[in-house]
């Protein structure tokens, strides 16, 4: 399952940085670069943004990725029974893995959001992008939290 969530991740990266260097000469030089909550372009800037926008989620992927070679981090503020831990542990890497693929294509999204408003196919991001983008990954955390105390306070 892990390689599957890197796979799914890193195609997210791809994607993001497909469709920025695809599009990007066709772009005018100033596009949308900031959105409202509403989804509604509130801010432009040069188009070149997009790279950053690429730079960041390469980087939320490196440091993400990071964390599942050093799964220590974790603190687990009571000691715990070593098949416990390892499964507190596991079920922390998951959730970061999965946080990660979120992150990812959320990031892809906002690149193609971005081309297509700049291209004049799109307005905005969309009043959904916001509260579906927060459900999911608050969703994904409470998921994983719930198997995390379950696995804290199994008897």
């Amino acid at each position: 399952m892990k390689t599957i969530r890197e796979l799914i991740a890193l195609a997210g990266l791809v994607f993001a940085a497909a469709v920025v260097a695809d599009f990007y000469s066709r772009l005018p030089e100033r596009i949308a670069t900031h959105f409202n909550g509403a989804g509604a372009a509130n801010g432009f800037g040069a188009r070149s943004t997009l790279w950053v926008l690429v730079g960041i989620a390469f980087l939320l992927y490196a440091a993400l990725s990071a964390i599942s070679f050093l799964p220590r981090v974790v603190n687990l503020k009571r000691p715990l029974a070593p098949e416990r831990e390892k499964m507190v542990l596991a079920e922390s890497m998951a959730m970061v893995g999965w946080i990660k693929v979120e992150l990812c294509w959320m990031f892809a999204y906002l690149c193609l959001a971005m081309v297509r408003n700049g291209m004049g196919l799109q307005v905005g991001l969309g009043a959904w992008f916001l509260p579906v983008t927060l459900v999911v990954v608050f969703g994904t955390c409470a998921f994983y939290m719930m198997r995390v105390f379950r696995a804290i306070l199994a008897v």
